[in-house]
């Protein structure tokens, strides 16, 4: 697996040496993980278009889920009609991943107005997952780590001469982990989350911008 990665760097940046439109697209939108909860995911691609219809480029993504448990306290209508509650916070959590791809695109139409988009990536990610416990004073932050990979299938309108919007729906495999050390048997033990899942994504692609 590293070695096809390594091979997959090596081709995107022979490919950056001969193209030719720069461009850059930003991204939103949600990602629904196997063992976490329904996220924001967005981000920013930097590439080139080796040709009308392919290109490469550099993603640095994010997802972030976070979570507060409250309680409400208190609650007094003040004598203008409003409502004022106070409340109590219990917990605080939030699950933050950034994934780093070297990608590859793909599009051409499908009809007079839009465009197909198919496009997939490699690299690799990194989780940190955190929770802090008021009641028990538990405040603790793990970091997670690891290889992963994305396909992506959509359609492209053209905005202008000079962008694209599009919708996408994506999938995302990546299981970070982290080493425990060793059980009571001598065995390496670790932990891992399953962030592979299903998304769906919106965005703009901006030509003759970016690096």
């Amino acid at each position: 697996m590293r070695t096809a990665i390594v091979v997959l760097i090596v081709m995107l940046i022979q490919n950056f040496g001969f193209t030719q439109t720069k461009f850059t697209e930003f991204k939103a939108g949600v990602l629904n993980p196997e063992n976490a909860k329904t996220g924001f995911m967005g981000g920013v691609n930097f590439g080139r278009s080796v040709d009308e219809n392919v290109g490469v480029s550099f993603a640095a993504d994010v997802y972030r889920r976070s979570y507060t448990d409250e309680t409400v306290i208190y609650q007094a209508e003040t004598s203008n009609g409003v409502v004022e509650e106070q409340f109590q916070t219990e917990s605080e959590q939030s699950t933050t991943m950034i994934p780093l791809f070297f990608q590859l695109h793909y599009q051409g139409p499908v009809s007079n107005i839009f465009n197909i988009r198919v496009s997939g990536g490699l690299g690799y990610e990194f989780l940190w997952n955190s929770i802090t416990n008021y009641n028990t004073g538990e405040d603790n932050t793990k970091f997670f780590h690891g290889f992963g990979w994305h396909v992506d299938l959509g359609a492209m309108y053209p905005l202008s001469r000079a962008s694209d919007i599009f919708a996408e729906v994506t999938y995302h495999g990546g299981k970070p982990g982290k080493g425990e050390g060793k059980n009571e048997a001598g065995l390496p033990i670790r932990k891992e989350i399953n962030m592979s899942g299903f998304g769906v994504r919106i965005g703009m692609r901006i030509y003759n911008f970016g690096f």
